[in-house]
């Protein structure tokens, strides 16, 4: 089974994405962090298979753009895993920003927009 992404816009792209702060690639927070953090063989298996393309030619927000429109994940706890493509192959993880003690998956991502939510 899986859910739409009925999440509020931080959970697309954080409010410190875009300033320069460092990512945390282990427990990334956002879909936009968690694209970041891949690493080169990940990106690259992503870019030729999904998007028939070099690595060097895809982009994130290329990636966003994707992930919007498979609008899939697997789960609404966090760890949230989003789908990049309608298959589900392919896929990041976006966790809620606690710590990894109070984050055990039992209780909904707290970027769940509940008024948006939706099961597919």
């Amino acid at each position: 089974m899986s859910f739409s992404l009925s999440f509020s816009p931080e959970f697309f792209v954080g409010p410190h994405d875009l300033e320069g702060i460092e990512l945390d690639k282990e427990r990334p927070t956002s879909v936009f962090q968690a694209l970041s953090a891949m690493s080169e063989a990940e990106w690259a298996e992503l870019a030729r298979e999904v998007f028939s393309c070099e690595p060097d030619f895809l982009d994130v927000d290329t990636v966003m753009q994707r992930i919007r429109e498979t609008d899939s994940c697997r789960d609404l706890r966090s760890p949230v895993e989003v789908y990049i493509d309608s298959d589900g192959w392919h896929s990041v993880r976006v966790y809620d920003e606690v710590g990894p003690a109070e984050d055990d998956g039992n209780y909904p991502s707290q970027h769940l927009d509940t008024e948006k939510f939706e099961e597919t």
